[in-house]
């Protein structure tokens, strides 16, 4: 089965981030004059396909009738047959929170090439990521890694940030609110009728809020990995993690070259996790400095390859690295994926949507029903809550949070095996959708694709409904495991 290529580009984990430290360099003018767009030709990296760039000026808060205005950055890969062009263009929203669209043109633009003959395709840095006023900040230090093999996000490090942020921008000005009357912002200026929303992981999240504050501007929608609006991550990622983990060594004991590397697989890693919880201390790959390797980071690492079955694969041989007593492997892939945070995200949007729209909502009485008997447990949720504790926090409108309803055609499609947004999100959160297909892509994690969730994207393009929508999809082979 063919996987277009940009399905890899938009596994966004709820959670990484981009570099650089403040002052930000935030566009920000004291004007009320309205903005036209400044598009032109422009080129994107690894991609050779006509594209227009540029930005569009918004009020940092619409509600105001005088203040500053925002630079959003804007690229949009017009369609490329003009004669047939649509008025309703695909409008990307990105994940994490806290990936510029942008970033994916390329990659999306590719597995889209089919939808952008009669139909543009727009992407838009949501604020406070990419070139659009952003949140930047430097969580890891390679001066001191050893708080990235600690900390999945560094107190010290989040602290630094956020002093250097107040007094910079108004915090509350970069929720989803103000995102959804971004999105109207630059629909209205592009001057596109409706248009059709294609959302992953988080991105899903600025997909219903604009869906809610515009009903009448969105024609379609595609949800890939739900993240519900009334439920508050990261609480729920131990137990689908821990699913997930199963499901790895399940396949595992009954794939013929890997049940015969790891006869005892799960043992093996009980034995990990133990040792780490009586101490184990690595030397910093490159260097020869040795630091402890704590047990809720290599759990929070292991959760992370578990979003896909391609990196999922590498579990069991890291599982049996550290079990043999060699620990590099998981401690310098630790510290990679901490690189990760400031190579292509903005920490400072992750942790100022999270911690102001999930994380102070959740319930001390939920923890352990959600964490206990998870490899995980409450290590994700307590490292994000340490570091909620020090970022400034906005108060939401009234129901914003409650349970969403629309009645915009919507297609859901979620992954089995998904350690992060799981089956049960959609089960909460589809009965509000009163006009939707939901399927599930049997075999595959977070943000998947498929040849056959590709030919229910395009009945929904094409008839602007789901009535027609076939949501059987055939499993989808794991990748070979590596072994010894």
């Amino acid at each position: 089965m063919h996987v277009p290529r940009f399905s890899r580009s938009v596994l966004l984990m709820l959670g990484w981030i981009l570099p650089a430290v403040f002052p930000m360099e935030i566009a920000l003018a004291a004007t009320t004059a309205p903005a036209a767009p400044s598009l032109s030709p422009c080129t994107i990296p690894d991609f050779h396909r006509p594209a227009q760039c540029g930005v569009i000026e918004v009020p940092e808060d619409a509600r105001r009738s005088n203040g500053r205005r925002i630079a959003l950055y804007v690229v949009v890969v017009p369609a490329t047959e003009a004669a047939a062009v649509q008025p309703d263009p695909i409008l990307f929203l990105s994940g994490g929170p806290g990936q510029a669209a942008t970033d994916s043109v390329a990659d999306i633009s590719e597995g889209l090439a089919n939808y952008n003959r009669d139909r543009d395709l727009v992407f838009i840095d949501q604020r406070g990521t990419g070139r659009s006023a952003p949140l930047n900040c430097q969580l890891f230090s390679p001066e001191h890694p050893e708080a990235n093999l600690r900390d999945y996000l560094p107190a010290e490090a989040v602290e630094r940030c956020a002093k250097a942020l107040r007094g910079s921008v108004d915090i509350a000005t970069f929720s989803f609110r103000h995102f959804a009357d971004d999105l109207e912002a630059v629909r209205k200026a592009l001057g596109y009728g409706p248009v059709n929303l294609y959302s992953f992981s988080y991105g899903t999240r600025a997909a219903q809020h604009y869906m809610r504050a515009y009903p009448k501007s969105v024609r379609t929608a595609y949800l890939g990995s739900l993240v519900p609006i009334d439920i508050a991550t990261p609480l729920p990622f131990a137990r689908a993690a821990q699913l997930a983990l199963d499901k790895t060594f399940e396949a595992c004991a009954a794939d013929a070259p890997c049940a015969k590397s790891y006869p005892d697989l799960k043992r093996e890693f009980s034995t990990v996790m133990a040792r780490l919880d009586a101490g184990v201390s690595v030397t910093v790959p490159g260097s020869d400095v040795a630091a402890p390797l704590s047990r809720g980071r290599v759990a929070e690492y292991l959760r992370y390859l578990l979003y896909t079955t391609d990196r999922a694969a590498e579990v069991p041989w890291l599982i049996h690295r550290a079990y043999l007593g060699d620990w590099t492997p998981l401690a310098g892939g630790v510290l990679d994926h901490a690189r990760s945070f400031d190579s292509g995200f903005s920490s400072g949007l992750f942790l100022t949507l999270t911690c102001n729209e999930d994380v102070a909502f959740l319930r001390e009485r939920d923890l352990a029903p959600e964490t206990d008997g998870t490899f995980l447990g409450d290590y994700r949720v307590r490292n994000q809550q340490a570091a909620c504790a020090r970022w400034p926090t906005y108060r939401l409108p009234s129901g914003y949070r409650r349970a969403f309803r629309s009645d915009v055609p919507t297609l859901i499609v979620s992954g089995d095996l998904d350690p992060a947004t799981p089956l049960a999100f959609t089960t909460h959160a589809a009965p509000g959708f009163s006009r939707r297909a939901e399927i599930i892509l049997r075999g595959q994690g977070h943000s998947g694709w498929s040849d056959c969730a590709d030919r229910a994207y395009r009945e929904l393009i094409k008839s602007g409904s789901v009535k027609k929508i076939d949501t059987e999809c055939p499993s989808t082979p794991r990748p070979p495991f590596k072994v010894e």
